[in-house]
């Protein structure tokens, strides 16, 4: 009966395989028929993967939202390629599942090897020719035959039925039989030799054990390259047959079950090859230039283009946006006499100090200039404070030693951060004893974003210490 069942299956997964790439060689006749379609290949996209089994039944779990025990499984699949969001495989599906369930009104156990093959239908909810597109997901529907051979463990080593008592234990005796009190205790082997058709224990006879069954489920793809990608994909494969367990409604006694049909649910991750697609390094042979669209290009013009007409060709003009008519240096870079990061072109100030702060136009700007006008109205100066703070942070930017110098006290005093009040302390991020322009830049940013853990007065009192400080 084994023998016969194993060359069924064979028969069903060549004939599912047969049918797909019947459909394949029709795909391909079609488009030998239209001479406007580019000619490609036809090659399957193989797919292997590995998971876990879940049975839910009359025997152990009824419903979804229980826990489960799983058992491994093993599916092969073969799809037929496709640059649709459609596709069809066929696939074959094997592993075991089993099932355990011990209360005070029965114990029963199976365990049972499954078998399935059919044909699945998926839809991609992205587009699989964009090749920017990592994770696809996805959702699958198929229709299957299941085949299921189960077997419980009834008996130990020798040969000794299982019978449970009220106490937990397990004896060789029934607890209600006249001889109980002859009964000896003994243990379960998890030998699983009881075949549950063949012994008939329920009077179901010779059942078939077979049945169709819809597998349903969805997924996603991670694309690893043109050619290769990682499924990782739940499947619940719902059974026409209410006998996996070899438990039904029909069956007698504390082993009679429920009128629902069986299910299964696999779980899986597996690696998919498609040997029509591209390889990556046939795409970027395709993506090189070829000579025939270059040989019309004059190289020499483009060498010599000046966009912004200071005489610096724009290959070598760091600054090519520099205004008509004002003097630029030999990399295109606009003059900046007084070396404030300002060009002269748009520089009020021409003649600034050395290492000056000073704003977008130029002009500096001191702590002297804005401490004044804060003392005038600290409302009115907040402003002028984030110009100083922003022009600070463009000069640290182009000379970070400036930071360095004036993390510095003055007068020779040491860094000490018991000098800063400690309400403000938080600020002092390097430890220096002194809360730098960047440091108050960001209690300002804070205090503007509405993060700040000072009151309006306690924040003006920290502008007002940032000032006084030096």
């Amino acid at each position: 009966m084994h023998f016969h069942k194993m060359n069924l299956t064979g028969v069903c997964f060549t004939a599912c395989t047969c049918l797909l790439f019947s459909f394949t060689s029709f795909s391909q006749a079609q488009a030998q028929e239209d001479s406007t379609i580019e000619k490609v290949t036809h090659l399957p996209v193989i797919s292997v993967g590995q998971g876990v089994m879940n049975f839910i039944g009359d025997i152990g779990y009824t419903h979804l939202n229980q826990p489960f025990t799983a058992r491994s499984g093993f599916q092969l699949e073969v799809q037929h390629h496709t640059s649709s969001r459609f596709s069809i495989a066929a696939f074959i599906l094997s592993g075991r599942i089993f099932g355990e369930e011990k209360s005070l009104l029965r114990t029963l156990n199976f365990r049972s090897s499954i078998v399935a093959e059919g044909l699945m239908f998926r839809f991609d909810f992205s587009s699989k020719n964009n090749p920017r597109q990592v994770l696809i997901p996805y959702i699958t529907a198929g229709v299957e035959y299941l085949f299921y051979h189960a077997k419980a463990d009834l008996k130990d080593e020798n040969g000794n039925t299982y019978h449970y008592w009220n106490d937990g234990s397990i004896r060789n005796i029934a607890e209600d039989d006249t001889g109980a009190v002859n009964a000896v205790k003994i243990h379960r082997d998890y030998n699983y030799e009881t075949d549950i058709r063949d012994a008939n224990i329920d009077g179901l006879g010779k059942y078939r054990q077979g049945a169709w069954a819809f597998p349903i489920g969805a997924g996603a793809r991670f694309r690893i390259s043109s050619r290769c990608s990682m499924h990782f994909s739940s499947v619940v494969h719902l059974i026409n047959s209410d006998l996996v367990e070899g438990v039904s409604s029909k069956s007698v006694g504390d082993r009679k079950g429920d009128s629902k049909n069986d299910k299964i649910v696999y779980s899986s991750v597996s690696f998919r090859y498609d040997l029509s697609a591209p390889r990556d390094v046939e795409s970027r042979k395709k993506s090189k230039v070829r000579k025939e669209d270059v040989e019309h290009i004059d190289f020499n013009a483009l060498a010599s283009e000046d966009a912004d007409h200071d005489g610096i060709p724009d290959v070598r003009d760091d600054s090519s946006a520099t205004p008509q008519n004002n003097k630029v240096r030999d990399n295109g870079k606009p003059v900046d006499a007084d070396d404030d990061g300002i060009p002269d072109y748009r520089d009020k100030e021409p003649n600034s100090p050395k290492d000056a702060v000073v704003n977008t136009d130029g002009m500096t700007i001191t702590e002297e200039m804005i401490e004044q006008k804060f003392r005038q109205d600290s409302l009115a100066a907040l402003p002028a404070l984030i110009e100083y703070v922003q022009s600070y942070d463009r000069l640290t930017q182009r000379n970070p030693n400036i930071a360095i110098r004036d993390a510095v006290r003055p007068n020779g005093l040491p860094a000490d951060i018991s000098i800063i009040p400690s309400l403000y302390r938080r600020l002092d991020r390097d430890l220096n004893g002194i809360i730098s322009p960047k440091e108050i830049s960001l209690a300002i940013d804070e205090y503007l974003a509405g993060n700040s853990p000072y009151s309006v007065p306690e924040f003006y009192n920290l502008i007002d210490f940032f000032f006084t400080q030096r």
